[in-house]
């Protein structure tokens, strides 16, 4: 049996065109306050993983998934920031990401903390294929501990985003 998924490639890429700048601007926004001990503010909110999961629950996957593969890379050339292996790191988080969440929001009840589970995945495999690519100069397992301690905070507004988005914005599911 085969499977055909009926999508506007324009609408999504038009969708997709729109959101593109907020989840770029958002970020940079965010990285105006300044260092919390030497780590930036963004380290701690996870800014560039909440336009992914809200174009996820209201626009699709396709949508969602332009925006977590371009967003890094724009906001890199926009910015300079963050470094290029950390921007490579980010980018492939943010594809996990929104990958993983995309699975779990397919499930029953683990989707009302599908955002949460999926940063915490996604960070889990990006730390690990650093042993294998090491983009950064940093032991996977360090990096993967002081992510996590660092987003403490930004996992638990990732918590409230798929929460209320889930409540709030119209699901897209059942369109296909």
């Amino acid at each position: 049996m085969q499977i055909i998924l009926k999508t506007d490639h324009r609408s999504t890429l038009k969708t997709a065109g729109w959101l593109l700048p907020i989840a770029i601007v958002f970020p940079i926004l965010v990285h105006l306050a300044p260092s919390i001990n030497g780590v930036p503010v963004g380290a701690y909110l996870l800014p560039m993983f909440y336009i992914p999961f809200i174009a996820l629950v209201a626009y699709r996957l396709p949508v969602a998934l332009i925006v977590a593969l371009l967003a890094p890379p724009l906001n890199f050339l926009l910015t300079g920031n963050p470094q290029w292996g950390l921007m490579g790191i980010l980018t492939i988080e943010l594809v996990l990401f929104t990958l993983l969440a995309y699975v779990l929001m397919l499930q029953g009840k683990v989707k009302w903390i599908a955002a949460p589970l999926a940063y915490l995945g996604a960070k889990t495999i990006s730390s690990a294929l650093l042993i294998l690519i090491p983009l950064i100069e940093v032991a996977p397992f360090q990096f993967f501990i002081s992510s996590l301690s660092n987003a403490t905070s930004g996992i638990l507004i990732l918590l409230v985003i798929n929460i209320l988005s889930l409540k709030y914005l119209p699901s897209q599911e059942n369109t296909d």
